[in-house]
């Protein structure tokens, strides 16, 4: 990954109150410290789960910021200008929010994996303390870098192909609705594609095709293990998974057989999965681990440890493990009395 521009603008809104924006007047200097920056805030968008993919509004008079972004990249207007106007219209729609909101607007043009990129960013900040060269102790504010509020990529060649419809991703906040709705409108996204949906429907799948295939336990468990290990790489880079690389993953042997398959399903909708799919991380993780939780309870363990170390009867709705973890069990010994 490599950072060709880079800028920052502070928003800062009391409940109820007019936003405050504090522009930056300049581009930031693209030092090894604002590429490792910019690289540790991109795997923390990467990691987060719930994206969701759209594209850009067609009313470019109604949601101009397309609008902005295709002067910027014809040289029309400079990066400055095109981060300002994006931050005025932010602004101008959480005017219209009682909600308050602080942080730090950055917008970063780079290039992933040979294709340009936009990243958009608002981030938080916490309260720290700094010591100088003079070893005197100072306030200060630190990033919270693993704690994205609100954020949008937009993958450029894409979007100037015209040949996909959803080259933009969004993470939104978990704190208000109103700021992840202003958000939206000033950059004109669409919300088309849900990527928890996505995977939970290509997990669907996916089991019921190990299920038609009538595999072996093990086999069947080291099968989910490979289709993991795949997504997961994609996801971690920002790609999205493809269906045809994932069949060949699935079975060397017959390399289109899970294609073919996949190809044949429907969701619940009476949609079809598309060759492509976003996948979302924390979903994935159903591929090789089941977990759920009540009241006073809650289980997690691996796909690979049913039927060996633990064993379900759906007749009688129980789980048996066999062996338990020393920690668990020095707990169980000691609260009932035993040594």
């Amino acid at each position: 990954m490599a950072v060709t521009q880079a800028i920052v603008h502070y928003i800062n809104k009391a409940e109820g109150e007019p936003v405050k924006l504090s522009p930056r007047l300049s581009v930031l200097p693209i030092t090894p410290s604002v590429e490792t920056l910019i690289g540790k805030l991109s795997a923390s968008y990467n990691n987060r789960s719930g994206k969701i993919y759209g594209g850009f509004e067609a009313d470019t008079d109604g949601y101009p910021f397309s609008r902005w972004l295709t002067a910027c990249l014809s040289d029309e207007i400079d990066f400055v200008q095109l981060s300002r106007q994006l931050a005025e219209r932010f602004t101008a729609e959480l005017d219209q929010q009682m909600e308050a909101v602080e942080g730090y607007l950055l917008v970063a043009k780079m290039q992933v994996l040979g294709a340009e990129q936009l990243l958009v960013l608002l981030l938080s900040s916490s309260p720290a303390l700094v010591i100088d060269e003079q070893l005197e102790l100072s306030d200060s504010q630190h990033l919270d870098v693993g704690k994205v509020q609100l954020g949008a990529r937009i993958d450029l060649p894409q979007w100037q192909r015209n040949d996909a419809q959803q080259y933009l991703s969004l993470v939104r906040s978990r704190t208000g609705k109103g700021i992840n709705n202003a958000f939206r409108i000033c950059l004109g996204a669409t919300e088309e594609v849900d990527s928890k949906e996505q995977t939970q429907t290509l997990l669907k799948v996916f089991n019921d095709y190990c299920s038609t295939q009538q595999l072996p336990v093990k086999e069947t468990s080291d099968t989910k293990q490979r289709a993991y290990e795949y997504c997961q790489e994609k996801v971690d880079s920002g790609e999205r998974v493809q269906l045809k690389e994932l069949s060949c993953v699935i079975d060397t042997s017959d390399p289109d057989k899970f294609y073919n398959y996949v190809g044949d399903q429907r969701t619940e909708q009476g949609n079809k999965l598309s060759g492509d799919i976003h996948a979302d991380k924390r979903s994935l993780q159903r591929f090789v681990r089941y977990s759920g939780s009540m009241k006073g309870l809650s289980l997690s363990f691996s796909e690979s440890l049913l039927g060996e170390q633990i064993l379900y009867d759906a007749a009688s709705d129980t789980l048996t493990l066999r062996g338990l973890p020393p920690t668990l069990r020095k707990q169980l010994a000691r609260n009932s009395g035993e040594q």
